[in-house]
């Protein structure tokens, strides 16, 4: 019972967090870019921010968020934002290993990607060990 409320409460977490991630992209990518000491170069690069981290980013976390709401949606969203977040950390990790470590605030959302994910593993085990208990 406690893992279902967890789940439900991460999905709405970072479907949120997601979703506004993509609205801040969406509106302005230098907005967060300059966090991490970045910026857009011209008007490809700024069209490239907004279609992926702006529309993707709300997309997904919409999606995300939905199991939330719906519960023939949760262990589909689970697995969404597993896939998410894992690919972010799979992605992170992959430019470290190429390219050497990046700006603090990138290795912090790396910890966070791989936590997330390890959570959301663990919820999708968990629901299976309930099925195959009934």
């Amino acid at each position: 019972m406690m893992a279902h409320v967890i789940q439900r409460y991460s999905l709405l977490m970072i479907g949120v967090t997601l979703a506004a991630i993509g609205v801040v992209y969406s509106i302005d990518p230098n907005l967060l870019l300059s966090r991490y000491e970045l910026s857009v170069a011209g008007a490809s690069e700024d069209n490239m921010y907004r279609g992926a981290y702006g529309g993707l980013f709300i997309t997904l976390g919409a999606a995300v968020s939905f199991g939330y709401f719906a519960e023939s949606f949760r262990q589909t969203a689970t697995i969404i934002a597993l896939l998410f977040m894992g690919g972010f950390a799979l992605g992170r990790i992959a430019s470290i290993i190429a390219l050497g470590m990046p700006h603090q605030l990138i290795v912090g959302l790396l910890m966070f990607e791989i936590v997330s994910s390890a959570l959301f593993i663990y919820l999708l085990l968990s629901q299976r060990q309930t099925q195959i208990a009934e």
